[in-house]
């Protein structure tokens, strides 16, 4: 069959994946899935090598995984500790860190040095309001540069963070919310989406009749240009003058940093909860290894703060990334506005739904008076992208990107198979597994299938 992209060997020798291959020592030709197979074979000393290549603050320990006959028991790097934020914040410059922009046309910036300053206020805020390690914090709000502000304080004093958009309606909010008995509740006052203002604090006095385990509600302004009186509420912007807590506390690897939940297609929602080495060393992975980000470069992808692509994306700034948010409906105004944002932000990721693409598709759009040439990678999940929406893209949107559909869950809040720059792209196709993770297809009687049959998406050993 033939292919719709193939990187070129520059790209292949100047890649992360390649500067691995060449820091563990192997070579394996810029074979993908034998290095798959390596780092599946040998987990302790793949997921060894990685802490020390993407430069984990922290102590890694001297035991890499335990194992334990029961698959969920095994634990990797017991006796580590880190502060999952102190790896997000390592830069202090007065670049932008992440930038924000409102379908209603407003954008929002704040410098790595400001992001640093107020997760410090608002972390020492946290803690004189008595909020302690393990209490948990619930969020229902909009994709705003506060939401990340406040859920990196709560990370960096080991308080669990639990996020659900606005548009989930308050029966939505409180299915959630109310199983993981919250102390505090972050919202805003309101948000925008396809052309129509949506109020919150409506919202907010049910939630709060709802779950009483809420001792006080934070909220921040859309639009900080408003300042609308916050009465009965604290405003996020007085709980940032508190002066810098700069200690950084660090914390088991397994510590849980944030609960998400599953759909709740069968019964109420259930609650998954992440530790925060385990998604810091996976996001690392992710986006290093398969996605090939690097220092300084840009990274959007179009998601609420309901979905696991927000937790994921925040998680890209570890490697010295900055990030892009969007809030409002993906094609309001007009068709193209997510790609006008890359334009005229030299966005180097850019990160979608399937369905996005398709409705593109069906459209009929075709990229004709956009720059689009800082897009190096698209990534692409939420369903299958279908075999014409891949040579859609490279017909209408960009002929020279790395197309990447990708595929994992809530469970796990990464991916379970990705794109690399070892391989090429294939219409319809995803590139391969994710490294260090032992993922097959099984057949209905438990056997691996050959190419192209179909069957059961298995991970197979602890990871």
């Amino acid at each position: 069959m033939n292919y719709l992209w193939k990187p070129s060997s520059k790209l292949v020798e100047n890649s992360i994946l390649k500067n691995f291959t060449k820091y563990i020592g192997l070579d394996f030709k810029n074979n993908f899935k034998k290095l798959w197979k390596w780092s599946i074979d040998n987990p302790e000393i793949f997921w060894s090598k990685f802490w020390d290549f993407s430069k984990i603050i922290g102590t890694k320990g001297n035991i890499i995984l335990e194992k334990n006959k029961i698959f969920n028991k095994s634990k990797f790097f017991p006796d580590s500790k880190l502060n999952y934020s102190e790896n997000i914040l390592k830069k202090r410059t007065s670049e932008v860190a992440i930038n924000f922009l409102s379908e209603k046309g407003f954008e929002e910036i704040i410098s790595w040095k400001d992001l640093y300053e107020k997760v410090c206020r608002f972390s020492n805020y946290l803690k004189k309001t008595n909020i302690k390690k393990g209490d948990r914090v619930a969020a229902y709000v909009p994709n705003k540069i506060e939401s990340i502000i406040a859920f990196l304080a709560c990370a960096k004093n080991g308080i669990i963070w639990s996020s659900c958009s606005p548009d989930f309606g308050v029966q939505g909010a409180v299915d959630r919310f109310k199983q993981i008995e919250p102390k505090i509740l972050i919202t805003s006052d309101y948000y925008f989406y396809n052309g129509k203002k949506i109020i919150i604090l409506d919202k907010v006095k049910e939630i709060l009749n709802k779950i009483p385990s809420i001792q006080k509600t934070i909220i921040f302004n859309y639009d900080k240009r408003e300042t609308n009186k916050m009465t009965n509420y604290t405003n996020f912007e007085d709980a940032l003058q508190n002066s810098l807590d700069e200690n950084f506390e660090r914390f088991d690897f397994n510590h849980p940093i944030y609960i998400l939940y599953s759909s709740g297609t069968t019964g109420k929602p259930k609650c998954i909860t992440h530790g925060a080495g385990n998604v810091l060393i996976e996001h690392n992975k992710e986006f290093m290894l398969h996605c090939d980000i690097k220092n300084n470069e840009k990274l959007f992808y179009y998601t609420t703060t309901g979905w696991m692509m927000w937790n994921w994306l925040v998680g890209g700034m570890a490697t010295g990334a900055s990030i892009f948010l969007f809030d409002g409906a993906p094609t309001y105004p007009k068709i193209d506005i997510l790609l006008e944002y890359c334009q005229n932000k030299k966005i180097n990721l850019f990160g979608v739904s399937a369905k996005y693409i398709d409705h593109l598709k069906n459209e009929k759009y075709e990229c004709k008076n956009l720059d689009l040439n800082s897009i190096k990678i698209i990534t692409s999940t939420g369903s299958p992208l279908a075999d014409e929406s891949f040579k859609y893209v490279y017909d209408n949107i960009k002929n020279d990107v790395h197309l990447a559909s990708i595929a994992g869950g809530t469970d796990l809040v990464g991916c379970l198979v990705l794109g690399n720059l070892f391989s090429n792209v294939y219409k319809g196709e995803i590139q391969g597994q994710s490294l260090g993770i032992e993922v097959d297809v099984l057949s209905d009687v438990g056997k691996s299938t050959a190419d192209g049959e179909k069957g059961e998406l298995v991970v197979k050993q602890p990871f």
